[in-house]
């Protein structure tokens, strides 16, 4: 009688498919951390522009990003309990549409006024996604993994700030400011499509 296939175990005791499914399930978090993280600067960077084309002076611009600041910080604690309440998979997913169609509101809004109505609905978005994000990324990990899954939250937010400044300052070499916010739904999606797919309550 032959012996029972075993499935192979690497030395953290999990089985080789159990440490990819959390790799991947990691992914599809870290993509919209990395991307909301990465829109903070890149506003920063078309401020100048932003100000230019609604005709308003550099110090009101600001409002786009003090705006969005303070509704992210106000949202982050009653979304937090909102995922008690409903679950933390559907915050992040509804929080992820609610950044991307701020983002799309935000590159079509024709008034200066609805331009910071825009960035507040995104930032609202975005207090979800962090309100949730440790959560389900600590979730992910075993309990002896847990400073493994905090560094790779900790690279993907670092990245999305460092990079951000950067792709806003190549795109607007060449296209409008709000290209940069027409830019943000790709990954946006992708995260969201991800999310939906492999994510779940447990």
């Amino acid at each position: 009688m032959s012996e029972a296939k075993k499935t192979p175990i690497n030395p953290t005791g999990q089985t080789d498919s159990t440490e990819t499914n959390k790799w991947i399930a990691f992914t599809a978090i870290g993509i919209s951390f990395f991307t909301m993280v990465a829109s903070i600067g890149m506003v920063f960077i078309a401020l100048a522009q932003i100000a230019e084309t609604f005709g308003v002076t550099l110090r009101s611009a600001s409002w786009v990003v003090i705006a969005q600041g303070l509704t992210i910080s106000a949202f982050m604690l009653p979304m937090g309990r909102m995922a008690d309440i409903i679950g933390r998979k559907k915050v992040h997913l509804i929080g992820l549409v609610l950044f991307g169609s701020g983002s799309v509101f935000t590159s079509l809004a024709p008034t200066f006024g609805l331009l910071i109505l825009a960035r507040i609905f995104a930032a609202i978005g975005n207090s979800m996604g962090q309100s949730v994000g440790t959560a389900m990324v600590l979730s992910i990990f075993p309990p002896h993994e847990r400073g493994k899954a905090i560094g790779a939250q900790t690279t993907s937010v670092a990245v999305g700030g460092a990079v951000g400044p950067v792709i806003a300052g190549l795109v607007l070499q060449f296209l409008p400011w709000q290209t940069l916010f027409l830019i943000l739904t790709v990954p946006i999606g992708i995260a969201f499509v991800a999310g939906y797919f492999i994510l779940d309550e447990k």
